[in-house]
């Protein structure tokens, strides 16, 4: 945790940090927002350095965001097993319609741009 916490402030910047109802919640400079929860049996935190103490026992991990995800088997401070994937996540077109009428646009407009 404490290498996770140190990431995301470097890709981030220092994050502000906030604690309610035992979720601490970061946040980026960059609007970037990460909420970390405590393990099971583990007292609420009150800060970003309680959440970097190891647990003990044997924990499962879940990372999710939009197109990716990660998951990871922790015993102690130890990381026994872990997988990561992602998926393509398409994004909305302001102009959408079938495929034939998309190429016939971008020739358009292709043309409109040789021609100035």
């Amino acid at each position: 945790m404490p290498r996770w916490l140190a990431g995301f402030a470097e890709r981030h910047g220092e994050p502000a940090v906030s604690v309610e109802a035992g979720v601490v919640t970061l946040t980026g400079p960059d609007g970037e927002v990460a909420e970390c929860h405590a393990p099971p049996g583990v007292p609420a935190p009150a800060g970003p350095a309680d959440l970097a103490e190891a647990p003990t026992g044997r924990l499962g991990l879940l990372l999710a965001r939009r197109g990716g995800f990660a998951v990871g088997l922790v015993e102690g401070a130890a990381l026994i097993a872990s997988k990561v994937d992602s998926r393509y996540v398409q994004s909305r077109t302001a102009a959408g319609g079938w495929s034939q009428q998309r190429f016939a646009r971008r020739r358009d407009n292709q043309a409109k741009a040789k021609s100035q």
